[in-house]
């Protein structure tokens, strides 16, 4: 008896077994892996599957998963030749495998060819109202990756819903890729709401698609929702992270933004392709150190050279800017001519600039402005450069040539604005330029009209020194906006003390002297003296007003020094 019932134990067991097995070994879980980006779990599913069951439509869909891979043009040969196969199987062809060989076309970019095949398929009176068929067909023409015709894609999706008002949100969702193909994300959200309506079986991919629908259109609160709720439906879902993650970056949730992104990493294959992919996202997040740990464990089994990029860009950020030149020297002479970009060149200038090596810091400086200027060639403008450039030469004292970087700062951007100007304006007042400040600062002005009072005591001062032969205090009408706009609460400031007393010295000698009115000019040193009532010159003015002193000697008092542009804080 114990025989028996061990007898029919273990039969049981290998029978329950063998059904887990079975049931793992299924399209829908193949889909499952290959919508969750693990393209190699996702890739032994249908292999398996073709194996055990070599039918047309197990061949098609391995055929379909070819052509949906992270590198969708690497295996078009292999997706021919799993739909051949299928088709083999039928001495007249077989319609699911025939339209695979036109998704192959599709995917050469031999459209007419394509054509031809589905014709065939269709006119042929039992396929023609098939709606599975016109669905199928309809899907070739919206593989992102891939050469596509998305209105074709569209085209054929209404004909199957014509043929048969199906609630099949697989539909819904070739509609959807082809939107987005098109930049048409009002549409594409609608097919992935009717796809959602109709109960899709992988939910979570649904909801990761509407995610990034919803991050290109920068409406954060449903992105967040999305993909949460794809999260909630499959916590595997890798993809779901990366939307995450990309959600977090734009608030600057580094840390999050991080996380998101090794949970990308968690759920996906782990493989080789799968650790680029991270590598990617969490550059993104500014995780540098694990981008760094993570594509070193790929060295050996990676050929794309933007793992170079990646890290001579990490390594810049953590301060190794002798290694991020070579590393991203090294992506220059690897990558396609099409794939070097602009901050390629302007990375490897600023890590020249970043360089700590006293021993050579003219040639640095040289190689930092070369690869610069070529970024700025190739109409990068991921960095202002000469911005960045203009700062350095400022910070070491170099007054001329950061004011020739700033210059050229302005005369590059489309639109400069008041702080572009204040720079330049401040960086030629040091070294009294004052034709050029002159104009620069009444771009300021002209920028912050009324809003901002420092520029107009230094375009006042400015004015003054361009025309020292001036007697007739024409610049008067600056020198009075800079006290309007500065205001009563910032007269009282001690930090504009020494401004406010040069704008009221000025104001008073042209009273005195073009005016000729002791009166005013007596009110406007008061003024000064509310302000500044230790100031020694104006107490002494007064007092020569008071005693009618001569013109030329209030003439040379009311006209401010070069040495006041310290009262400004240019040093």
């Amino acid at each position: 008896m114990k025989k028996i019932i061990k007898s029919l134990f273990l039969a049981l067991s290998t029978v329950f077994l063998f059904s887990v097995a079975s049931k793992a070994q299924t399209v829908e879980e193949g889909l499952r892996h290959l919508n969750a980006e693990r393209y190699l779990k996702a890739g032994e599913v249908f292999n398996k599957l073709t194996t055990a069951n070599p039918t047309a439509e197990n061949y098609f869909e391995l055929g379909r998963y070819y052509l949906n891979t992270a590198d969708p043009a690497s295996n078009i040969k292999a997706a021919e030749e799993a739909f051949s196969k299928g088709n083999a199987l039928d001495k007249n062809g077989n319609p699911i495998s025939m339209i695979g060989l036109a998704w192959v076309k599709i995917a050469q970019k031999d459209f007419a060819g394509a054509k031809l095949i589905l014709d065939d398929v269709f006119k042929k009176g039992k396929y023609a109202k098939d709606s599975e068929l016109l669905y199928r067909a309809g899907e070739g023409y919206a593989i992102k990756g891939l050469p596509n015709d998305p209105a074709e894609a569209v085209s054929y999706i209404n004909q199957a819903l014509e043929v048969k008002k199906v609630d099949n949100p697989e539909y819904y969702m070739v509609l959807a890729k082809a939107y987005d193909i098109q930049n048409e994300g009002g549409d594409a959200m609608n097919a992935l709401q009717n796809a959602i309506r109709f109960n899709p079986a992988d939910k979570a991919y649904v909801y990761s698609f509407m995610s990034r629908i919803w991050l290109q259109g920068k409406n954060y609160k449903e992105a967040q929702d999305a993909f949460n709720n794809s999260i909630a439906a499959d916590v595997e879902h890798a993809p779901a992270y990366r939307y995450q993650s990309s959600f977090h970056q734009t608030y600057q949730n580094w840390d999050k933004a991080a996380e998101a992104a090794s949970n990308y990493l968690k759920y996906s294959d782990g493989d080789c392709g799968a650790k680029l992919r991270y590598s990617k996202i969490a550059f993104i997040a500014k995780d540098f150190d694990n981008v760094l740990k993570t594509l070193k464990e790929i060295e050996s089994c990676n050929e794309d050279p933007i793992v170079h990029r990646l890290s001579g860009i990490a390594k810049f950020e953590l301060g190794n800017s002798t290694e991020a030149i070579n590393d991203l020297k090294t992506y220059l002479d690897k990558a396609d001519k099409e794939e070097i970009f602009g901050l390629d060149y302007g990375f490897i200038g600023r890590a020249y600039l970043a360089l700590d090596d006293e021993a050579n810091v003219e040639s640095n400086e040289k190689m930092a402005i070369e690869y610069m200027e070529k970024a700025i060639a190739m109409e990068d403008t991921t960095f202002d450069y000469y911005t960045t450039l203009g700062a350095h030469f400022q910070e070491k004292k170099d007054y001329p040539q950061a004011a020739n970087f700033y210059k050229k700062a302005v005369d590059t951007k489309k639109k400069p604005d008041g702080q572009d100007y204040f720079r330049l304006g401040i960086l030629q007042y040091q070294i009294q330029d004052w034709p050029n400040a002159d104009e620069s600062f009444d771009k300021v002005i002209e920028s912050y009209k009324d809003t901002w009072a420092p520029p107009y005591i230094l375009s006042a001062r400015i004015k003054t020194y361009r025309n020292p032969e001036d007697t007739l205090y024409s610049y008067h009408e600056r020198y009075q906006q800079y006290l309007d706009v500065l205001g009563d609460e910032g007269k009282a400031n001690p930090q504009f003390k020494r401004d406010v007393a040069d704008a009221y010295k000025y104001l008073a000698g042209r009273a005195m002297a073009v005016d000729k009115d002791i009166v005013k000019a007596t009110a406007l040193i008061d003024e000064l003296l509310k302000y500044d009532p230790d100031n020694q010159e104006a107490i002494q003015l007064k007092n020569s007003i008071n005693g009618i002193v001569p013109e030329e000697e209030l003439m040379e008092d009311g006209v401010a020094s070069p040495d006041s542009s310290k009262a400004a804080g240019v040093k």
